[in-house]
């Protein structure tokens, strides 16, 4: 199979010789035009033969003129819908298309996306979060403009070539969790405009990245999406066997990305077959469970390769 065969294969539900398999980090592309964040991001891929080229996204969204965080609840009346050739996104589409035209059509190419209330957290700092959730009428208006301004993006992704997109989301942490948040904080301020996104995501594959720890994988399991990402391996969260007892669609993980910096080979090599016992060859893609460290040596995550390549013979 070529690679975006196995991709598609895994996500549908088709037979795949091998699950796809990939690790990703960021690259710290926030001050680099789009093609050079490429340039970095097709010699990660090719060093290592991933299955996917996924992609980071660390572009900042830009809060409006004048503010440098969120002060005051009038500040977020200053959103308004931006077009998709705002410099974050006009560079990461460049980025998005030189991958494309590098690449060829065979290989999967995924973006990285983070929901509407983190786009401008991202940016305008966590501390403002609580802003946010006391001040519901001009948070709504933030978050929908944000939306709008999104979902546009979107629209473009599409246009560039890419084929799916991790979107990752910090809603289902539960209070126990860092960055935690009640049902009706999540059900106000966080799903509504999740599932916009989602929509404008449609005819990508869309993957949901459940970020965090201490998730409640109900809140989402509802979303259409195509594909479940989870940090599978961290205390609080549901194992892959739990998580294929609540959905039958494709799963994304298996590998610690806390640890895997620290490891040796064999325990790399036997966490990656225990995460397909526990997952089954079908509908699994074998990645960590969110971004690695940058500092991740060689040798590991060339064990990584080998080892999901061999899996051919499970």
């Amino acid at each position: 199979m070529n690679k975006r065969e196995r991709f598609e294969a895994a996500v549908h539900g088709g037979d795949v010789d091998y699950p796809p398999c990939t690790v990703w980090v960021h690259f710290a592309t926030d001050a680099l035009p789009g093609d050079e964040a490429a340039r970095r991001h097709a010699a990660w891929v090719r060093t290592y033969d991933w299955d996917i080229c996924k992609v980071m996204h660390d572009y900042r969204y830009p809060l409006p003129e004048g503010l440098e965080t969120l002060a005051t609840p009038a500040d977020m009346m200053r959103f308004t819908r931006l077009p998709p050739t705002i410099p974050n996104y006009a560079e990461q589409l460049k980025l998005i298309r030189a991958l494309r035209a590098d690449f060829g059509p065979d290989m999967p190419i995924v973006d990285t996306f983070f929901d509407p209330f983190q786009q401008v957290m991202r940016k305008a700092g966590f501390n403002a979060a609580q802003l946010v959730y006391s001040n519901r009428r001009e948070a709504l208006h933030m978050l929908d403009a944000v939306t709008e301004t999104v979902c546009g993006y979107m629209q473009e992704l599409k246009r560039a070539g890419c084929d799916g997109v991790l979107y990752s989301i910090n809603g289902a942490i539960t209070p126990q969790g860092e960055r935690g948040i009640d049902d009706e904080t999540f059900r106000t301020f966080l799903r509504p405009f999740d599932l916009r996104v989602c929509e404008a995501m449609q005819g990508m594959v869309r993957i949901l990245h459940v970020h965090g720890t201490h998730v409640e994988m109900k809140r989402v399991l509802d979303y259409p999406v195509e594909v479940f990402s989870v940090s599978d391996r961290l205390a609080g969260n549901p194992s892959l066997a739990e998580l294929r007892k609540l959905t039958d669609r494709c799963l994304m993980g298996g590998i610690n990305e806390a640890r895997i910096q620290e490891r040796s080979i064999p325990e790399i090599r036997n966490e990656m077959w225990d995460a397909l016992k526990q997952a089954g060859k079908r509908k699994f893609m074998i990645a960590p469970g969110c971004t690695s460290a940058p500092q991740t040596p060689e040798h590991i995550l060339r064990a990584v390769r080998e080892t999901s390549r061999a899996m051919a013979k499970a």
